[in-house]
Parts: C-alpha cells; structure tokens; sequence
C-alpha cells in the first residue's frame, strides 16, 4: 500500500469516527423527552425511568427479545422443528412466528456485552438505545460508497444527508426500537460490493466482492422484511446494464467478432460478474432463507408489490393496511413555501433532504446520462500522442496508483473520455455502469414511493450518493473554472441563505448568525484577502474553499435541522395509564383472559398485560377489523359481546365454516350477524330453517359461535380510539356488494374551556378550508340550563358563511347530550334542523367543559354507550378499572341471550 493511499485510508477513518459521534449526539437527546413539561414528564416513563417506546412495533420486538434472553428462543412455544408458536397474538390459537429475528440477536448480544463491561442493565433498557447505535453505523457504508464516487466534502455531505434522512432518523432514535436501523447500513453494503464485483478485472476480488454482496442480503434478510426489495432492484439493474452494454457496444472486443450480440455478451467481464453473483446469491440465500427462501424469491417480490396495493380486499374484506400511515400515498411538499427548503417526513421532497437535494441529485443525473449518450459517439481517441506536462502539472506515481482504485466522477471527466483507447473504453464502461445504477435506482424508488411513505426511506439513498456527486463537481468547478469573484460571491451569498434558512426555524438568532458568519467570511475572503499566486503555485485560494464548504452547509443543513428538531419533539407513544391498566389486568384476571381492542396497542397489551390479543399491529387482518368495527359501532350490546365471545373463543372459524357453504363473505357476515345475539339454539334453527343448512353444518357453525365456555374478555376503551373512529367505523360498515365503505367521526378539541353559568364559551372543533366549526356553550343561572349548539364561519373574517341566503354549516346538530358534575342532564333532540346529522356530546365538570361532536352513527354506539356514557342502564359490559383517558371493561356473556338461557330476559338489544 503506497503512502497516498494509507494517508487516504487513515482521514476517512478519522472522517467516519467524527461523523459517527455526530449522528450518534443528535439522536441521543430523543431520550430527554425535552418537549414534555416536567410536570408531566413522569407520566412518560416507567418504574425505573426510563421512558416508554415511542411506538407500538417496539414492544413486539422487545417481548422477542426478552422471550430469547429469557428461555433461549422466542414466543411461548418451541415446537420442536426449529419454529416456535407465540400464544400472546392473534386469539385464541396463535401463530407461528416468521419473522426476522436479527433484532433480537443483535440486542441479546449487546446486553451481554453491557453487561460485561458496563454493570448490570436490563434487556428493556439496552433495548431502548440500540436503535440509536446500530443506525449510526450506517456512516460506515455510506461513507465508504460516497467516498468511491466524490471526494471527502462530497462523501461527507452525502453520508450525513443519508443516516440523518428523516424518515430513517425518525425511526433510528432511542427509545423506537424496529427493524429499521439495519436498512441503510445492509443495503448499501449490499449494492456497494454488487457493483464493486462487476467493476473489478480481477477474478479474485469479483468473487470476494460477491460473497461480500450476499453476505449483506443475508444478513438483511434476517433483519429486515423488505430485504426482497433490493434484489428485485439489483436484479433489474444488472439486467439493465447488460442491454446497455449491447446497446453501446462495449466490451473487451468488437461485436463484430462475434457470430452474433448473444454470444458477444456471454464473453464478456460484466456477463461473468452477473453469473457469479447469481450463484453465490443462491447459495447465501439458501444458507439464510433456506432453499425454500432462495426458490421463492420471486414470489416474495410479488408478494411485496401486493401488499402495498391499499385498495385491495382480502377474501373479499377491506385491507386494514390502507388505516396504516406509512401506507398513505405521500405529499410531494409539505405545506408552506419555505417547506421547500426544509428536511422532515411531510412529503417526498422533505424526506429526501428539500428541494436543494432534489436539485443537485436531478443535475447529476441529467449529467450521467447525456455523457453516456456522447459516449456512443466516440470511438477512439482524438489524439495518440500527449505533450509531456510541465513538472508543476507532474503527478507522483503513487498518486496514480491510488487514483486507479477510485471512480471520481470529476467534472473534469465530463468533457474528455481518455487519451488511448483503453481508457475510452474503461471511461465507458464506468459511466454506463453508475448512469445505468442511478437511473434505475432513482425509478424504482420513485415507483416505490408511490406504494406509500415509508418508501421515502428508499429513494433517499441515490439522492443521497447523486449529491455528493454533484459536490464533486461543484469543487471542481469552483477550483478551476469560477475566477469572477463577483460570482463567486454570488454563490456564497446563496449557498449561506439555504445553509441559514433551516436553523431558522429552531432559532432565529442563530440561523442569522450563521448567514451573516457565512457571508462575512465569503466576501472578506473575496474582497480583502488578495491572494499572491505565482504561476508555479497550484494552491486553492481561500475563497473558493469557503465557497465550497458554504454549498455543503446548504446542501446538509435541512437534514441536520430537521434531525436535531425530531429529537427535540420526542413523545413516547404511550404512558402511566394504559400501562398501568395492562398491569392491572395482569394481576387481576385469569391467565385465560384476552384482551380485546382496535390493533394500534395490540403489543403493547401483550408485553405489559402478559395477555393474549384479538388482535395487533403486525395480525391487523381484514376480517378481525371488520368484526372489530362492527362490535363498536353497534348499538346491540349483545351482538358486540357476541362478537368477542366468537373472535376470542373459536376466532374465525365460524366464518370460514359458514363460506364454505355459502361461497359468499357478504352473505357469510349478514347470517353471523344475525345468529350472533340469538340463543344457540335459535341460531341453529335459523340456519336450518332460514339459511338451508343441514343440521350436522348448522352445528359446526353454531359451535365456533356459541362455545359453550368462552374464554373471558376484557375490552380496552381509550381516549385515542375517538381520533381512530373514521378507521374502526370505515371497516365495520364494509359493504360486500360494492366493496366500498364510509367513515364516522368523532371531532374532539384539543383544549378545554371554562363557562361560568351565565355567560358563554367556545371551542374550534374543526379548522379546514377556510372554514371553523366552533361548539358554543351556554350555561343560563338555573338547574339544568346548560346547552350548546355547533357554529360555521369563515376563517378569513370569523363571520357566519351565507349560501343563497341561508347560513350554511356542515356539522349542524340533530341532538345534544349533556353531562354535568357525573350527571346525564339532557339527551335530546334539539328540534327541526334541516341536514343536522351529529350529536353534540357535552362533558362539564366544575365549570370546565369538553365538547365532543359525533356523527350520529356513533351516538349510540358501543363504544359511546362505555367511553363516554360510562355504561349506564346495561349489564353487557362492566367496567372493572380506570385510568386517566383508559377504561377496562369485562364482558359478561352470562348476561347476554346467547350466552345465558334460552328464557333470559335480558334488555340489552337497543337496535334489533
């Protein structure tokens, strides 16, 4: 290894080692919860301080990891074949766990080594930063493929611009313990060494480069699901570049040689690098997946197309996934003008790095594909014989050396393709094989996309390396052709304002500060430091160098900011209540006990409860959400527990025994519907009578939905289900026929408002369009004199909205609901008012009132009748605990016609 070289190497260690304590430092601070007030900044965090996971997805994940620390292997069951069953999902039989379990390894193995070294520490609490560790590793491969194609100023931005991307960073700070912190570091890993092999001459090092490429997708496949993308990806691409290479005629020799392009191709390095890949990712695959894995591959691609398709039904159900955020079709833009220029996770362009990123990564590109089509024209080299250059023009031998190992792609390369026709040919071969890597990537991912935002993590990373490219160039330019020092003032002055407009938005006086230290530098360097340079002298001016660095601070500083204000504005995404009821059920119920609720804190009630689940986060299934939905938005209690007595016993098998006769899913869930409140032995009856079944299937089906001991349930109603009713209520009014559905709402405030009697307040239920919905309040001096009614005007000059000379309001109320001091005061209508079709719901307590708006689906609704009612005047449901914004209620099958006896009197049935 020559000394240029070596020196190389050691200042890209240096460069990783900072970059890896920065990116590490401003994730850190997520810990802190700076955003809560401290006076509720306890209800955050656990017995032990530390606080709750951000998200649901972490608890799964963190009950794996402790089930292996625990007995050695996850779930609940070790089924003997090498899989293991998981008896807190998916009620009442389980599932057999297929997941990728990198995760828990990795984490296991840090909690060993903390262990060791750093005192005793629990699983949770390693837990808690791995994520924030392990996604800062991802700087070492970005790093080092940034580095390959750009220089150090380059690599750097391109690497912070791609670890610090907001989507990845948003996923990657402590305390959201997910899969996602091994994405960047496998997939770069991965498409480095792919490319790398086909680049390489020598035999050797294609193959070494090979088992390092299947290597990183093994590794990726245990550890992350969407693994499977990045071969699909890199299979298009090498396949790509072998038409390119036929298209172009580039090769060792002349297709002419050949007896046709077929052959010509087989003969090829680049054919070679593709079938030792090919073999070498079958054999890794194998090794990782199994050969049954390896062999799928396909349809693991298929699969992933499928499973992003939103409107899809599933055996004829809604696909609950299109209730997933990260499924959403995403922005292009977040909202505002000065969005543009930010980096954060409200559109494409944001999550790339804002419209600065998307500029330099479509110039790189436009560039990389015009040089290829340039490239068709040359055919040899313009000039044999080359002047030797002046001593001061002289590169060292060793400087040339360590050359040869990197692909710049410089600007200087941009317009001269080589002097001999080897290097023409190496020059084309180079620029088509990243021209055709980056075109690819950039319209796969753009395609990915369009599947839904959490794809926006996939097309940061050719953005990412493309803008380190383009900062290749931008210092090359700058160092050899920008000379006007009128423009070179220009593009500090520029540079600095997108540098300073990000900080801005943290904190103003600091965001000038940095636009007035850029600029003052910048034009001090210009117009008061006049350089001396002789005609020997090949040393840059300070200027430019400032210049240079000011377009790296515009290019990283959205990314930057962005992740320094996502750590700041951490929330856990739960607290003391709901865990504190999970703890409750834990020490008060029968192990037996499922817990019953919509999918968001599904893992979380398995970890917290140590329960089984109808349902969670990763067994979110068409038909449970439908069942789920219709059990809430009902108002027959008795069909709601009905539902929960089949969900929870005997889970979908009186639906699955029920199409099997029928062959229809609508006419399936119409019967069950109208069996489930009944007494087992009318629901046999009618589906002999009514249905036509045989008595030997009318008792199979009535069997899944009366078992004889249904298995107690508690169902968990908590204040963030209001906010999810459009969700819960879509599922459950699933038409069969038209595969359509519509939504209800709740319209909560995000504040309270105090109304002395006498007087009136207001709250904005809704502010969209220009348009404000306000619930006014009005409290007169007696008993039971308190009313409210729901206003429309417009947000430009807070006036009523008059449409042909009637004053128009969307939200008009056909009944009021009032509750005071924990009394039901009024619940009413409140006259003749034309196209009122919600219920006002009023919650006073010491003068301090909450108004909730609903649609009048709602109002009578299981889940109104127990959340904001509080149960009354039923025996279906008991609530046997509380927490603040959590209640817990028991299911009393007992006291239900289905579940009691075939005289019982139960009163119960509110709409059947």
């Amino acid at each position: 290894m020559n000394r240029e070289t070596t020196i190389t190497i050691a200042k890209s260690v240096v460069i990783i080692l900072i970059l890896l304590a920065v990116v590490f430092a401003l994730r850190a601070p997520a810990a802190d919860l700076t955003i809560l007030p401290n006076e509720i900044k306890g209800d955050y965090v656990d017995s032990s301080g530390l606080p709750y996971f951000s998200e649901m997805d972490s608890y799964y994940n963190l009950r794996l990891t402790e089930d292996y620390a625990d007995h050695g292997y996850v779930g609940d069951i070790d089924l003997g074949d090498g899989t293991q069953k998981d008896m807190h999902r998916y009620a009442p039989d389980g599932n057999v766990i297929n997941y990728e379990l990198g995760i828990v390894y990795v984490t296991n193995f840090l909690h060993g080594l903390v262990n060791q070294f750093m005192g005793s520490h629990t699983v949770r609490e390693v837990a808690f930063w791995t994520g924030a560790l392990i996604s800062s590793l991802a700087v070492i491969p970005a790093f080092i493929f940034a580095r390959r194609l750009t220089n150090d100023y380059g690599a750097i931005a391109a690497t912070l611009i791609i670890v610090l991307a907001p989507n990845y960073f948003a996923h990657t700070f402590p305390g959201f313990f997910d899969t996602d912190m091994f994405y960047y570091i496998f997939s770069l890993f991965f498409i480095f060494f792919f490319v790398e092999c086909i680049r390489t001459d020598n035999i050797v090092l294609k193959v070494i480069y090979a088992i390092l490429s299947i290597i990183s997708i093994g590794l990726f496949s245990i550890s992350w699901t969407g693994y499977i993308f990045y071969v699909g990806l890199m299979g298009i691409f090498a396949v790509a570049y072998l038409i390119a290479l036929l298209i172009f005629d580039t090769g060792d020799d002349s297709q002419s040689q050949y007896s046709n392009k077929l052959v010509w191709l087989i003969h090829q390095k680049e054919f070679l690098s593709i079938i030792i890949l090919l073999v070498i990712g079958f054999v890794g695959i194998s090794f990782f997946r199994g050969i049954d894995g390896a062999l799928g591959i396909f349809n693991s691609l298929l699969a992933l197309l499928s499973l992003q398709s939103a409107a899809r039904v599933v055996g004829g159900f809604p696909n609950v996934l299109i209730s997933v955020a990260e499924m959403q079709m995403p922005n292009l833009l977040g909202a505002g003008m000065g969005s543009a220029f930010l980096a954060n996770s409200n559109g494409v362009v944001n999550g790339i790095g804002g419209i600065s990123v998307l500029f330099a990564g479509l110039t790189v590109l436009y560039i990389l594909v015009s040089r290829v089509f340039k490239l068709r024209k040359i055919t040899g080299p313009k000039r044999q014989i080359k002047s030797k250059p002046g001593k001061a023009d002289r590169v060292s031998a060793s400087k040339k050396i360590d050359d040869s190992n990197k692909f710049k792609l410089s600007l200087g390369e941009l317009t001269s393709f080589g002097e001999t026709k080897d290097e023409i040919n190496h020059t084309k071969r180079l620029t088509i094989l990243y021209a055709t890597l980056f075109v690819i990537w950039t319209l796969i991912t753009i395609l990915a996309v369009t599947r839904g935002s959490r794809f926006i993590t996939t097309i940061v990373l050719p953005f990412g390396l493309l803008t380190g490219i383009f900062i290749g160039y931008a210092t090359d330019y700058i160092k050899s052709k920008l000379n006007n020092d009128n423009w070179l003032a220009f593009v500090i002055i520029l540079a600095g304002a997108l540098a300073a407009y990000p900080l801005t938005q943290i904190n103003l006086v600091y965001g000038l500060i940095l636009l007035v230290i850029i600029i003052a530098l910048g034009l001090a360097s210009i117009y008061a430091i006049k350089s001396k340079k002789s005609a020997s002298d090949n040393s840059v001016p300070i200027k430019k160098y400032i210049a240079i660095i000011a377009i790296v601070l515009a290019l990283v500083s959205p990314t930057v900011c962005g992740a320094y204000v996502t750590a700041h504005q951490v929330v856990p995404g739960t607290s003391d209540p709901m865990w504190n009821s999970m703890v409750w059920i834990n020490q008060n119920t029968d192990n037996s006990t499922v817990i019953t609720s919509w999918w968001d804190f599904g893992y979380l009630f398995e970890i917290a409860a140590d329960r089984q689940v109808t349902f969670d986060g990763g067994s979110q299934s068409g038909d449970r959400a439908f069942w789920l939905g219709q059990a809430m938005t009902s108002s027959d209690l008795e069909y709601s527990a009905g539902v929960f007595r089949m969900l929870d016993t005997s889970g979908t098998k009186a639906q699955e025994a029920l199409y099997n006769y029928t062959q229809d899913y609508g006419k399936t869930t119409d019967i069950l519907k109208e069996i489930l409140p009944m007494t087992a032995e009318n629901a046999t009856n009618t589906l002999v009578n009514t249905y036509h079944l045989n008595n030997e299937q009318a008792n199979t089906v009535v069997n899944y939905t009366h078992p004889e001991n249904p298995r107690p349930v508690i169902f968990v109603a908590s204040s963030d289900m209001l906010q999810k009713a459009g969700w819960w209520s879509y599922f459950g009014a699933w038409n069969f026929t038209n595969q359509s559905s519509q939504n209800y709402n709740y319209y909560v405030p995000t504040q309270q408002v105090t109304v002395e009697p006498g007087s009136t307040g207001k709250l904005p239920l809704i502010q969209d369009s220009g348009l404000q919905v306000n619930a006014v309040i009005q409290r007169g001096t007696g008993n039971n004199s308190t009313t409210a009614y729901t206003e429309a005007l417009s947000t430009y000059n807070n006036s009523e909205i008059i449409i042909n000379g009637t004053p128009y309001n969307p939200l008009n109320i056909s009944n009021i609901i009032v509750i005071e001091d924990g009394y039901l005061l009024k619940n009413e209508s409140v006259g003749n008012v034309e196209n009122a079709n919600y219920t006002l719901f009023l919650m006073g307590e010491d003068n301090v009132y909450t108004p909730i708006l609903m649609d009048n689906h709602l109002a009578n609704s299981m889940f109104t009748q127990l959340f904001l009612l509080g149960g009354s005047n039923q025996d279906v449901f008991t609530m046997v605990h509380m927490e603040n914004g959590v209640s817990l209620w028991q299911v009393n099958f007992e006291n239900t016609a289905a579940g009691g006896s075939s005289n019982s009197t139960s009163t119960n049935q509110t709409s059947r």
